[in-house]
């Protein structure tokens, strides 16, 4: 009996270990760049909010409805937003540079604005099947998923569970699972939460490094993304509620790290080295777990750095796409 008890306690630590084995033998693909700094806040030629026939639709998925904007020509790229963002927290500068090659999607999650406004389970398996059901009902093919922030945990697990959606990940600034990751800090994320006393300043010195506050709170003033007819939402308390929870089961979740082990798909993994919400050994881990990965580590960059850096990040996941095959279509007998 004592040699059967001690076999069970060494039981819950075979996953870990295999993890940790994996974790050593991944090759990766590091790389690290310095952009200039880029006059983030110009005014953007050809912005694709400023069209005025463009207008929010509704996708009747089976899962239910979601409201998106989509633009540009090419192969679909979805935009995945984070922790409580808006359609309109993109920065309008970077997806016009995404768009010049590219038709692009961008979405509301459950519970915000039009898109299930009665959502009360908020789980990363929610958003990441509502995040599939949008590409099967607009039948995309040939799909990246930009996932930024808690966006990048939705992409990750999009490509855990419905790998048949997703042609290719970019993973921005974003959380790594279970033991792989190094969780927000509580007090940012209080900051981030729109704890009482909050002013948009105090986010603006989360998001960005000191010396880039100034120039992105201008940015987030005048270059998000804002077509004529949508009115950014307020974030209701129960989708507060329902992603915080979300942020903390990812950082408890194990079985998503191994997951990712064996999961393939083409990622790039983009971080800023000096991200003040999530630490950049997020972005390694996730760069050495998933078999397929690369890593592009930005100087002087915070959590939202497509705001600092708008046509340097398109032109490096625009060259991660056309580096990355797309899917072979299957011919069909006459």
């Amino acid at each position: 009996m004592k040699r059967l008890h001690a076999i069970d306690t060494l039981v819950p630590l075979v996953p870990l270990i295999a993890l940790v084995a994996g974790l050593l033998a991944a090759p990766v693909e590091a790389k690290t760049a310095g952009y200039p700094p880029e006059n983030t806040c110009s005014v953007v030629a050809n912005r694709p909010d400023a069209n005025p026939a463009m207008r929010e639709q509704i996708a009747h998925t089976p899962r239910g409805d979601i409201a998106y904007y989509r633009f540009g020509h090419g192969s679909p790229i979805v935009m995945q937003t984070g922790f409580r963002a808006t359609i309109s927290n993109w920065d309008a500068a970077f997806l016009a540079q995404l768009s010049k090659h590219h038709e692009v999607i961008v979405f509301d999650n459950r519970g915000i604005g039009r898109s299930m406004p009665g959502a009360t389970s908020f789980t990363v398996q929610d958003m990441a099947g509502d995040l599939g059901a949008l590409i099967d009902t607009l039948k995309l093919r040939d799909v990246t998923v930009v996932g930024w922030s808690m966006g990048g945990a939705i992409a990750a697990q999009l490509a855990i569970d419905h790998p048949a959606n997703v042609q290719r990940i970019v993973l921005m600034s974003a959380p790594a699972p279970g033991r792989l990751g190094v969780p927000v800090a509580p007090g940012v994320e209080a900051t981030l939460s729109g704890s009482p006393g909050t002013t948009f300043g105090d986010v603006m010195k989360v998001l960005f490094p000191p010396t880039a506050v100034r120039a992105g709170a201008e940015c987030f003033r005048n270059n998000m993304f804002t077509p004529a007819d949508y009115a950014s939402p307020a974030i209701p308390s129960s989708v507060t509620a329902g992603q915080s929870a979300l942020l903390r089961a990812w950082a408890h979740d194990d079985a998503a790290a191994q997951a990712l082990r064996t999961t393939h798909v083409d990622a790039l993994v983009l971080t800023g080295d000096d991200d003040a919400v999530l630490s950049t050994q997020n972005a390694k881990a996730l760069a050495r777990t998933l078999p397929d990965a690369q890593q592009l580590t930005i100087r002087a960059a915070g959590h939202a750095m497509m705001y600092q850096y708008p046509d340097a990040l398109a032109v490096a996941i625009n060259r991660f796409i056309a580096q990355s095959p797309a899917p072979q279509v299957a011919e069909t007998a006459d």
